[in-house]
């Protein structure tokens, strides 16, 4: 299992070279606030509602989603958790995943297969691969009939793989095998087509990549599953649809869904889908500039579709050295990079973002790197 020396999923709001000004969005989350805590009534019961669906209906286009099957959550972690505690399990039941999971996941599915008698099954997904078929074929080999639901990543976190979701999500069901995709780190990192992909459960960060405030992620559930999809918290919604359900969990600081339309309109202004381009660009060439640097090789060097901003590089280090790497980088480097521990090596993953990130930051990485590993 990955164990994260350091993974802050850190989005750092700053005017660069794409433009935009994300300071609006900070100051519109301050008025949000002020406005919620001088009327508090008012804006957490009686303006809610109308809140919400101002907030939804953009982000349900931006994705490309049913709106009425569209919801905002706390994290991917919260709609992960809404949808496999409302799932109608039966005993005997097999949940599958791979190898590639992320660790808040894992430990949901081993919550539900300890309260439900159902199985986790981990597809072996070697890594590195050479092409996306791998990742299908691999999955494939691991269903089986009492496979009920496939919980696979979008992007996965510890190797930053951009796994070949339409092609897994269909042959899931055309198997009758149910289809929850963890795409939390999606939305803004790569293009994102829900109607198009037509999984039965999708759940992805609005505040990692497109920058919204921490607390925004969007659960969408189609319309087969929504009358018995409910959240992790139970409150007055109950029985009133998802909208009803989601819109109120108990009193709780509502106000970075509402920002999610100008963290899109943000994500728009500086470039859209040519900004996310420029993010793979920088990481394209960050990735050569490390191995180079500490003489690795690199996963995938033929397949840039494999990854896009973010890509997993192996350190050439025992794994009991990866802690004294990553906190020299930290303290003494003043370097934010997170180091894990996958599959008994020790992977570096960069990440790019066009409006902070610069190429000659992935050169000092790649000067630190080898002093470290050559310490």
């Amino acid at each position: 299992m990955p164990t994260h020396l350091h993974d802050p999923s850190i989005c750092y709001l700053n005017h660069g070279a794409f433009g935009g000004t994300p300071q609006e969005l900070l100051d519109e989350q301050h008025r949000l606030r002020l406005l919620m805590e001088a009327e508090p009534i008012d804006f957490l019961a009686r303006n809610n509602e109308s809140y919400w669906f101002d907030a939804i209906e953009p982000v349900a286009r931006f994705l490309n989603s049913d709106v009425d099957g569209t919801v905002f959550v706390q994290n991917a972690t919260a709609g992960v958790n809404a949808v496999l505690q409302s799932f109608p399990w039966r005993p005997g039941d097999e949940i599958l995943t791979t190898n590639h999971r992320y660790d808040a996941v894992r430990s949901t599915l081993d919550y539900s297969a300890s309260r439900w008698g159902v199985r986790v099954v981990e597809a072996e997904v070697a890594y590195p691969l050479q092409s996306g078929q791998a990742f299908v074929e691999a999955i494939a080999e691991a269903m089986t009939p009492s496979t009920r639901m496939l919980v696979i990543d979008h992007i996965t976190s510890p190797t930053a793989l951009i796994t070949p979701i339409a092609e897994l999500v269909q042959m899931a069901r055309e198997r009758g095998i149910v289809t929850l995709v963890d795409a939390a780190h999606s939305p803004g990192h790569v293009d994102v087509d829900i109607a198009a992909l037509n999984p039965d459960f999708w759940v992805g960060n609005l505040h990692k990549w497109l920058c919204a405030p921490k607390g925004c992620a969007v659960l969408y559930v189609n319309e087969a599953n929504r009358a018995t999809t409910h959240p992790g918290v139970i409150s007055y919604g109950y029985g009133g649809g998802l909208h009803e359900e989601f819109s109120w969990v108990g009193t709780l600081d509502p106000t970075p869904w509402f920002c999610a339309p100008l963290a899109i309109e943000l994500h728009e202004a500086q470039g859209g889908a040519e900004f996310r381009a420029a993010h793979h660009r920088l990481v394209q060439r960050g990735r050569e500039v490390i191995a180079s640097a500490i003489d690795v090789e690199l996963p995938h060097p033929d397949d840039p579709d494999l990854y896009g901003a973010m890509a997993s590089i192996q350190l050439p280090c025992d794994v009991d050295e990866a802690q004294a790497i990553f906190h020299a980088l930290r303290n003494d480097d003043k370097i934010e990079v997170p180091i894990f521990i996958w599959d008994e090596r020790a992977w570096l993953r960069i990440s790019g973002y066009a409006a902070f990130n610069t190429p000659d930051q992935y050169v000092r990485l790649a000067e630190a790197l080898r002093s470290r590993l050559r310490a």
